[in-house]
């Protein structure tokens, strides 16, 4: 975890835990208040009220405890953090209502059908404390939302459901205390009592599944179609191998391995998955992600590029690999580059099991040859001998001379290389020449060259030609 990150979750653990202090204080107000009204009243429906109110007491210090517990740092034995102990936190508020809500019930039965002995006397006290109690759960509720969506906090989204549910049950006790008050029936307290119980067992039921949904490890609604369908639709995504993702309290956690075309080279794959990465932060801001990558074969690479990848198995490199249809069959011809090329032998064993590969992954493939070639990326070891070489540079001179399509040529220089002589220079060619005409033209010379130079010089090795183009004015 970074700095940064570590300071925003200190300051979103911090506003959490303010916002559940001010509401404990809140529920202390709200059972000394409605207590007073009940004791007065002898209402089963403010006794019900009450209690649901000093369930809050309960359920906000289990909130403070488990934002406590759960904005610890992930350790040794919880490599994901503590952040479930807000769920269970949770389910154990919804066992506590649970609880209530069977003593309201058996105390309600008891009055309306065992004809259980009860005096309620509603005065204008009771109706004040109800009141009082309604604008200050209102308060509460609209304080602990906003902070439960900031903070995406199931423990304090379970504040704000037990005292929506309280909220509600006090206009249920209020419509109640009017119907007792004006003796309009002497069973609208113990009904109401049976109402708010009711209101206590859903909100608890329905806070109960979110939290079970969290400890299951259950996917938001929506979530994994909507980031696999995004992640296929990025550029470079082959597709999908393996996709998890795993909720821990506020925090969701993602898996994925997704499929790259092995054509692509290390630094590019990476690049790909860091734009996955990113566009799932956009879909689930605060997201933990972990991107894996695996190479796969694609339907659209060529013959030459499979050729390329069978000779990478080998762990070696190849160059001007020319693949020819000649009627139903092909043919292909290909530079290897064998690191020990002094050793025939094994360097024919090499690229004759090589041959072998190619015809039995590509049966269109009738025919194989392989040019032996000398590692390209070897640090020689070089000694510049162009100032010694003046009868080279004399024959290399005359033979492009002879050729009216060279506009000019310069940098002409001969090296030497353990014992062998390689020969370089930059030739100038009309700009209106294609390159295939260009290329034909430096191939030639190239031969010419090497062919007059090495009857003379046993040891010289090659003669390469740059090409550039010049306007013939």
């Amino acid at each position: 975890m970074n700095e940064t990150t570590e300071i925003n979750t200190n300051a979103i653990n911090k506003k959490k835990l303010n916002v559940a202090k001010v509401s404990l204080f809140a529920a202390l107000l709200m059972v000394l208040i409605k207590f007073i009204a009940a004791y007065f009243s002898g209402s089963l429906a403010v006794l019900s009220d009450v209690f649901h109110s000093f369930i809050d007491i309960i359920a906000t210090l289990i909130t403070i405890l488990s934002i406590k517990i759960s904005s610890k740092p992930a350790d040794e034995d919880h490599h994901y953090g503590h952040e479930k102990v807000e769920s269970f936190a949770a389910l154990v508020q919804v066992l506590i209502l649970i609880a209530v809500c069977s003593f309201i019930f058996y105390e309600a039965i008891s009055r309306l059908f065992l004809d259980k002995p009860h005096v309620v006397n509603i005065t204008i006290l009771t109706f004040a404390a109800i009141i009082i109690a309604i604008i200050i759960d209102f308060s509460r509720v609209r304080i602990l939302r906003k902070t439960a969506r900031e903070t995406k906090s199931q423990s304090l989204e379970g504040d704000a459901v037990h005292f929506l549910s309280d909220l509600l049950g006090s206009f249920v006790v209020l419509i109640s205390l009017v119907i007792t008050y004006f003796q309009i029936s002497n069973i609208a307290d113990s009904i109401c009592a049976i109402i708010v119980a009711f209101i206590i067992l859903f909100t608890g039921l329905k806070l109960s599944k979110k939290a079970i949904d969290s400890l299951m490890d259950r996917v938001p609604a929506g979530l994994s179609d909507k980031i696999k369908n995004e992640t296929k639709s990025r550029k470079g995504v082959e597709n999908i191998k393996s996709f998890r993702i795993r909720s821990t309290g506020s925090k969701i956690y993602i898996d994925m391995t997704i499929l790259i075309s092995r054509l692509i080279p290390f630094s590019k794959a990476h690049e790909i998955m860091d734009n996955v990465e990113k566009k799932i932060k956009e879909i689930s801001p605060g997201a933990d992600v972990v991107i894996h990558s695996e190479p796969v074969k694609t339907k659209a690479e060529t013959i030459n590029e499979k050729i390329r990848m069978i000779v990478n198995d080998f762990d070696l490199k190849c160059h001007d690999i020319f693949s020819h249809k000649i009627k139903n069959e092909i043919f292909t011809e290909l530079h290897v580059e064998i690191p020990d090329t002094n050793n025939l032998v094994k360097a024919h064993n090499i690229v004759s099991e090589i041959e072998s590969r190619i015809k039995k992954e590509m049966s269109l493939i009738s025919s194989v040859k392989i040019h032996i070639d000398e590692p390209s990326e070897v640090m020689f070891d070089t000694i510049d001998v162009t100032d010694k070489s003046s009868e080279i540079l004399r024959y290399v001179r005359n033979i492009l001379n002879e050729h009216e399509v060279i506009r000019n040529s310069y940098d002409i220089k001969v090296v030497n290389t353990n014992g062998k002589l390689r020969v370089s220079m930059n030739c100038e060619f009309d700009y209106i020449l294609s390159f295939d005409e260009v290329h034909d033209h430096v191939t030639l010379l190239e031969s010419k060259i090497y062919l007059f130079l090495k009857e003379i010089y046993p040891n010289l090795s090659n003669v390469i030609i740059h090409a550039e183009p010049r306007n013939s004015k």
